[in-house]
């Protein structure tokens, strides 16, 4: 028969060598969550320091300054993945040509929306990259925060979802106080299709960027 003494030296090991080899894959997917938060801050302080550089060039004019934005955001967002995430299931219903003429019209919209903003920076303004967290898809969650100038008393806080692509850590959302964009629009995309139709989206999205475009240069 076999002692307990022998039985527990059989188990104890074994329990250890468990325990210890947990210990060491936790220790290395911390690690590696590490350098993937890591990384994504670091391109997204890259991006920051891109624009603040246009920005506080004052011997750009106005639509030459706009144009080296949008530059920068083709280079450090993914808009094929966030025009899949707008589209949702409308997407099946659009062919490959149709979604990338959405796309086109999906980044005019933001060019056109956000821009302006870009009109109230005073160079007064701090922002400050704050703490990321990796998602459980492996996205990465970094925060910004927005203080002086232009900005509310307060500040701005604005969350970036990034997304590894390749080499390059890219933005796929940009969520202000809370409220993500690519969620925001999404609903915007499902009210025009719900009244008028998938095959009415991307017409109705052209009209309204045309809209916005005139009122852009009446501004």
């Amino acid at each position: 028969m076999t002692s307990t003494r022998s039985t527990r030296a059989k188990i104890f090991p074994s329990s250890a060598a468990a325990a210890l080899a947990a210990l060491l894959l936790a220790a290395a997917f911390g690690a590696r969550a590490d350098g993937e938060v890591a990384a994504a801050k670091v391109s997204l302080q890259h991006t920051v320091d891109e624009t603040l550089a246009i920005l506080n060039d004052k011997s750009l004019a106005r639509d030459a300054r706009l144009q080296r934005l949008e530059n920068i955001a083709l280079d450090h967002f993914d808009f094929p993945k966030m025009t899949q995430l707008v589209l949702g299931k409308n997407r099946a219903q659009l062919s490959e040509a149709e979604q990338h003429e959405f796309m086109e019209e999906f980044r005019q919209h933001l060019s056109l929306t956000y821009g302006k903003q870009f009109d109230k920076y005073t160079a007064n303004e701090k922002i400050e990259i704050g703490d990321g967290r990796l998602e459980s898809n492996k996205d990465v969650t970094v925060r910004m925060r927005i203080t002086g100038g232009s900005a509310p008393a307060d500040g701005v806080r604005i969350d970036y979802r990034m997304r590894a692509n390749a080499d390059k850590w890219l933005v796929i959302d940009v969520i202000p106080e809370g409220v993500s964009m690519v969620q925001n629009f999404r609903s915007q995309v499902q009210e025009i299709v719900t009244q008028k139709g998938v095959s009415q989206l991307i017409q109705t999205l052209h009209e309204k960027n045309a809209e916005r475009a005139q009122s852009a240069n009446a501004y």
